[in-house]
């Protein structure tokens, strides 16, 4: 008779710390739910404004060329170019930005 009370009292035991584990479980799932739903939000975000970065930069870097919108592919080429010349003024010399060796004083850019 005790065997069967310390068996009732161990299921009921059992039973406890499965609905805790459940409980927690059941948490964690919904969080990286959420998570999941964020960044799938956000890569789509992510995705849009490359795509108008591409656009913007096919219309203002190649005004002639056709009207199609570029690819991802064309602005990951893009990507690899060098940055386009644009006039303005004169670069200061490297002695009169970078300070000198031994120098603790600090120039402005």
């Amino acid at each position: 008779m005790a065997e069967v009370e310390n068996l009732k009292q161990e299921i009921k035991q059992l039973k406890y710390e499965n609905r805790s584990l459940h409980v927690l479980a059941n948490n964690y799932s919904t969080g990286m739910k959420r998570k999941l739903d964020e960044l799938q939000e956000s890569e789509g975000r992510i995705q849009s404004d490359r795509q108008r970065l591409a656009t913007y930069l096919q219309r203002h870097l190649f005004p002639g060329s056709s009207s199609v919108p570029p690819s991802i592919e064309a602005s990951n080429a893009l990507s690899s170019m060098p940055p386009a010349s644009m006039p303005s003024a004169p670069m200061p010399s490297a002695s009169r930005v970078l300070p000198r060796s031994g120098s603790s004083r600090e120039q402005p850019l």
